[in-house]
């Protein structure tokens, strides 16, 4: 039943049982303090203790007694019964008084829960304005905004990465379906025209199943038995000889230095790796170099690469976002590695941290938890 009333009216009812439990107490304390303190001595001195004096012709004085009786009785009932009118008087104006207060005080409650109401999917960048005291409804205020910002960016992020995985799985879809129909125009095609169909389908294929292998392994699960304490150097060492053509195409220099050791699920934290080091070889320039520094506790992967903008770095882990789509494009990227990456490194309790400027390379720390 308590929960069902509204907050105005269970604060109305608060506000009666602590102005009834005050001026109760305070009549009850005023009728006790005055039938122990006054009513009952004044009765006692009024029946028993009047004296009149009276001077004689000899100028010798005389005490008379006078013995008088009031209705004392009946002026301590009409004391109690003013008393108990006045209380009741102040308990009904303090009830009124609470329910006027109390909803002047909650009516910027009630107009913030229309404007949240009227807030759903389509319309979350909204914000609502904050009153100008600095109370606890502006505070709910600001932090309401707060929640409707990150949940816009959520939305968003989940829109565009619905419509770069579309895009991304339909143009190895729409090669493969384009060179199969002009396979379908000659009416006798030759071996070497089925051959070069069947390597754009077989590229497409390994292309979407490249694709649908990343957007697996960003939401996969930890898998805490599987996990090993291992050698990052011998990882990185494999790495990079399976980056031996990518390297030696671009006359970079590696250099893999000191000792760090892992606990994780070796397979994941090695695809992580890979992905690092690939985009350092991949995005790199000309006669560059790649570092890599192992620490007991970090890892240090810097390149002398083209680098990244600094208003990109905060959306690099973004599934499919590239800062250059042209040139991923062109270097066979998809925009899926640093946001895998990113995932396997938090599953971990690895905090990854990217540093980088436009054309002066980056910098990629790792720190184990």
């Amino acid at each position: 039943m308590w929960s069902k009333i509204s907050l105005r009216v269970k604060i109305t009812i608060i506000t009666i049982l602590c102005i009834s439990l005050v001026t109760i107490g305070i009549t009850g304390l005023s009728n006790y303090n005055a039938q122990l303190n006054i009513i009952n001595p004044l009765s006692i001195f009024i029946a028993t203790s009047m004296v009149a004096v009276v001077e004689s012709e000899t100028g010798e004085s005389t005490y008379v007694t006078v013995h008088a009786n009031f209705p004392v009785t009946e002026h301590q009932d009409i004391f109690q019964l003013y008393s108990i009118i006045i209380t009741i008087a102040f308990i009904l104006v303090g009830a009124v008084l609470a329910f006027v207060i109390s909803g002047q005080t909650l009516k910027p409650i009630k107009t913030l829960a229309k404007k949240i109401e009227d807030i759903d999917a389509n319309n979350l960048h909204t914000q609502i304005e904050p009153p100008q005291t600095k109370d606890e409804l502006s505070r709910l205020t600001n932090s309401f905004n707060s929640m409707l910002s990150k949940l816009n960016r959520s939305f968003e992020s989940q829109r565009l990465f619905a419509q770069n995985a579309a895009h991304e799985l339909k143009t190895p879809l729409a090669s493969i379906m384009t060179n199969i129909d002009v396979l379908q125009l000659d009416e006798e095609p030759s071996i070497e025209e089925y051959k070069e169909v069947v390597g754009v389908v077989k590229n497409s294929t390994l292309r979407l199943i490249e694709l649908v292998e990343g957007l697996l392994s960003i939401n996969n699960a930890v898998d805490e038995t599987r996990w090993q304490t291992f050698n990052t150097g011998e990882v990185f060492e494999t790495i990079v000889n399976d980056l031996d053509d990518d390297i030696e195409r671009k006359k970079l220099k590696i250099d893999l230095s000191g000792k760090c050791r892992i606990n994780g699920d070796k397979a994941l934290l090695e695809r992580a790796l890979h992905n690092l080091v690939h985009n350092a070889v991949r995005y790199n320039v000309h006669g560059g170099s790649v570092k890599i520094q192992l620490e007991e506790n970090a890892i240090f992967i810097e390149d002398s690469g083209i680098g990244i903008p600094e208003e990109n770095l905060g959306r690099i882990f973004e599934p499919f976002y590239c800062v250059d789509s042209s040139r991923s494009k062109k270097l066979g990227g998809h925009g899926l590695g640093m946001s895998i990456a990113k995932n396997i490194f938090d599953m971990h309790n690895i905090k990854i941290s990217v540093y980088s400027q436009l054309g002066n390379g980056t910098k990629i720390v790792l720190k184990m938890g």
